[in-house]
């Protein structure tokens, strides 16, 4: 009789899996409101708007990941932030739109199911939905032994919004000499880790025990979600970018209309001790670091310049830094001074 091979055998196990699914559903539950239907463990989740009171709704969605970031996470054991980094990574995308974020779902793929070592993922995505103010309403666990090694996993992300019709950010608005304000980045976010690891990881282990350096090249991806909302209702936004893969350079023209382009004030933007690092060991030149990088700038809104002084004092309240990095020209190109 040829012995039996199972699930488990072949590298899955099916009831971690379910064990997983229970641990994490007292978290999961933190992000839940009155607009969730049934429960997170079914086969699909169901989400009202009837609550959104809107009069012309319309839902908007996005997705991403959180790229080689994740391998820098793993080496050094910070992998918590991780999950705020995928949540952060879709719904400040989803914000450009003038949308506030609803609910999310997350994608945790991995070799081995490890249940205290990636519950620690699914509780930064808790935090990172709660720092949003949407629920987490799902999402899907893969142990794919041979497609993943060790430790390795990967993250994926999909959140969904909602916003008025009437609301949505309309490029059409910008006329020309509005001015472009830049707010604070907590650092890379999630952007430019395959640079990273080569100038500082990959070739020098030390770097795996400093501190300073793991603690400023891993800090989570600030979220804009609160910030925005307080913005949009005391000041009419006509643009706004979140600044990810690409830099300055890339981002910041989306929301543009054709014809149109930008001013950048290279002197405005922060000075950043790990981009300086990053520049000096690349070798790079200002135009390559902010192709790839924020720079400290997280995250961009375009305004007419009277309401500036009214943006100032809304940032103030909130302890944001933000910089009057330039302006946009009716010219279609990126022009830095």
């Amino acid at each position: 009789m040829k012995p039996k091979i199972t699930y488990k055998d072949s590298g899955v196990n099916i009831k971690a899996g379910n064990d997983f699914v229970s641990k994490i559903q007292p978290y999961v539950r933190k992000t839940l409101n009155r607009n969730v239907l049934g429960n997170t463990t079914s086969f699909a989740a169901a989400y009202s708007i009837d609550q959104e009171k809107i009069k012309n709704p319309v839902l908007v969605s996005c997705t991403d990941g959180v790229g080689t970031k994740i391998e820098v996470g793993i080496k050094t054991n910070k992998i918590k932030g991780l999950g705020i980094d995928l949540v952060a990574m879709s719904v400040n995308d989803l914000i450009c739109t003038g949308a506030k974020p609803l609910f999310f779902l997350d994608y945790l793929a991995t070799s081995k199911l490890n249940l205290n070592y990636h519950s620690e993922i699914i509780k930064g995505i808790v935090d990172g939905c709660r720092l949003s103010s949407c629920s987490l309403v799902g999402g899907e666990t893969a142990e794919m032994p041979g497609m993943y090694k060790g430790k390795d996993f990967d993250l994926a992300g999909f959140a969904v919004g909602i916003v008025d019709r009437k609301k949505i950010i309309d490029p059409k608005k910008i006329k020309g000499n509005e001015i472009l304000v830049g707010i604070s980045s907590s650092g890379p976010h999630s952007n430019g880790y395959s640079l990273i690891r080569k100038l500082f990881f990959n070739r020098n282990i030390r770097n795996l025990n400093n501190s300073a350096l793991i603690n400023s090249v891993m800090k989570p991806t600030k979220i804009y979600v609160d910030l925005i909302s307080s913005i949009q209702k005391k000041i009419s936004i006509k643009g706004m970018a979140h600044i990810t893969g690409g830099g300055l350079i890339e981002n910041i023209p989306r929301f543009l209309p054709k014809g149109m382009g930008v001013e950048l004030i290279e002197k405005k933007l922060p000075k950043v001790k790990l981009f300086k690092e990053i520049q000096a060991k690349s070798g790079l030149d200002f135009n390559e670091m902010i192709r790839i990088f924020n720079m400290g700038i997280g995250f961009v809104i375009c305004i007419n310049s009277k309401d500036l002084e009214r943006l100032e004092k809304i940032l103030k309240l909130k302890k944001e830094k933000a910089y009057l990095i330039g302006r946009v020209i009716k010219k279609s190109e990126f022009r830095i001074i």
